[in-house]
C-alpha cells in the first residue's frame, strides 16, 4: 500500500493517555508515518506539563495536526479542544469527538440523523431510573461517559435495578434491551473502507462467538458512511445489533482499536495525512492578528 504523499513532511502531535501506551493503537500508526518519513511527537497527558503556547499557530505552527487517543473523559480531551480552538487540524475534528464522547449527546445525534438508534433515557443519578416505566424492561444501563463496553448491565425487572449498587456509576443511559442473536457486530471506518467483524457482546459473556471479520453488506457499508456524515468522523468504529427489524447502532466510537482490519496502521497512517493535507490546502491554520500585540509578547 502506497504512502500518501506531502510536498513536505508532515509534524504531528499524538495526544495518548496512559492506558494506551502500550496498546498496539495508536502505536503502530506512529511508527508507519515515522518509516515514511514523517515527524511525530508523543504528548502523554497522564505524565507531562503541556505547554499550551506550544499548541498556538505563529509564523511556524509547531505541529500540521494533533491525533488523539484518549479515554471518554480523560485530560487528552482538553488539549485537542485547545488545538482545535487555536485552528490546528485534529484528527478526528475536536468537534466530533465531543458529539461521540457524550453518549447522550450521540443518542439525540443519531437519531436526528435517521440513523436506527435504540430508545434512550438519560439520568443523572441511578435513583432516577425508577421512573422509566416497567413497559420499557429489560433495560440495558451503561455510563455516559464509558468505554471499552465496561459497566454495561442488562436488568430485567424494577426489583433488579433495586438491587444493584450503581451509585458510583455517574450519569446513566438506559435503553430497552433489543432481541438479539447473542453478539454485536463492530463496524470500522479507516477513512478509505468500511470493515466488519462478529464481536462478544457484552451482554452475553458465556455465548459461544465466533470472533472474526466478515463481509460488509451494501446495507451495513451505507450504515456506517451515515454515522460518519452525522457526526463528522473520518476515523472511527460503531457497535451494531442485529434485529429482526434491521440493524441498529448501539455506539460510536471515534478512535477504536481496528481489530481484525487488514493494515489497519497503513490505512489509519493514510488518513491522517489525507485529513492533514486536505486542512492545509483549505488554509485551515486560524491567523491571529490582535491590536495588543505587545502584552501578548510580554506574556509569552
Amino acid at each position: 500500500m502506497g504512502e500518501t504523499v506531502l510536498t513536505s513532511p508532515a509534524r504531528l502531535c499524538f495526544i495518548v493517555e496512559e492506558k494506551y501506551e502500550n496498546d498496539v493503537m495508536p502505536g503502530a500508526v506512529a511508527d508507519v508515518l515515522e518509516s515514511w518519513g514523517h515527524r511525530v511527537d508523543v504528548l502523554r497527558p497522564n505524565a507531562m506539563v503541556a505547554d499550551l503556547w506550544d499548541i498556538l499557530p505563529a509564523d511556524s505552527a509547531a505541529y500540521d495536526a494533533f491525533v488523539l487517543k484518549t479515554v471518554s473523559s480523560g485530560p487528552g480531551l482538553s488539549l485537542i479542544d485547545a488545538a482545535g480552538a487555536a485552528g490546528i487540524t485534529t484528527v478526528n475534528d475536536y468537534r466530533a469527538i465531543r458529539l461521540a464522547r457524550d453518549k447522550a449527546v450521540a443518542a439525540v445525534r443519531a437519531r436526528a440523523a435517521g440513523i436506527p438508534f435504540p430508545k434512550t433515557y438519560f439520568a443523572s443519578h441511578a435513583a432516577l431510573l425508577e421512573q422509566i416505566p416497567r413497559s420499557m424492561y429489560p433495560l440495558v444501563v451503561k455510563p455516559n461517559n464509558g468505554s471499552s463496553c465496561e459497566r454495561v448491565l442488562r436488568v430485567d425487572s424494577p426489583e433488579e435495578l433495586a438491587r444493584l449498587d450503581l451509585d458510583d456509576s455517574g450519569h446513566l443511559l438506559a435503553q430497552p434491551y433489543l432481541k438479539n442473536p447473542g453478539h454485536d457486530l463492530k463496524l470500522y471506518n479507516t477513512g478509505d473502507e468500511v470493515f466488519a467483524a462478529v464481536r462478544r457482546s457484552p451482554l452475553h459473556p458465556g455465548a459461544d462467538v465466533v470472533e472474526e471479520a466478515i463481509p460488509v453488506t451494501p446495507q451495513l457499508r451505507s450504515l456506517a458512511l451515515a454515522v460518519g456524515r452525522a457526526f463528522g468522523l473520518d476515523i472511527y468504529g460503531i457497535d451494531v445489533v442485529e434485529t429482526p427489524q434491521g440493524p441498529v447502532v448501539l455506539d460510536v466510537n471515534d478512535f477504536p482499536s481496528f481489530g481484525m482490519v487488514p493494515e489497519a496502521a497503513h490505512r489509519l497512517a493514510r488518513t491522517v495525512l489525507r485529513v492533514t493535507r486536505r486542512s492545509a490546502r483549505a488554509g485551515s491554520h486560524a491567523q491571529f492578528h490582535s491590536t495588543f500585540a505587545p502584552v501578548l509578547e510580554a506574556t509569552a
